[in-house]
């Protein structure tokens, strides 16, 4: 995998120039730096975690209610 955000972080630090990802990839690829193959398989731009889980989860069942009286204990046992 392809970090694009380090290199375009790199290339910030010492340029001054802030890049989109898409350009930091086109230039890399437009240098020689990486191959059209890696562009396209390894150079991916992040989108969200939500490609990587599959199917629908209902939000209920993701959200669960907190109990109040879930917590730390009021006395801390020595030597625990």
């Amino acid at each position: 995998m392809i970090n694009l955000i380090y290199i375009r972080a790199a290339i910030e630090a010492n340029t001054g120039v802030h890049l989109t990802l898409e350009k930091t990839r086109q230039y890399l690829l437009e240098e020689g730096l990486i191959t059209q193959k890696q562009a396209d398989e390894d150079a991916v731009i992040f989108t969200g975690y939500g490609d990587l889980f599959f199917g629908d989860v209902p939000t209920a069942e993701v959200e669960r209610q907190l109990d109040v009286q879930e917590g730390l204990p009021d006395r801390i046992i020595a030597g625990s």
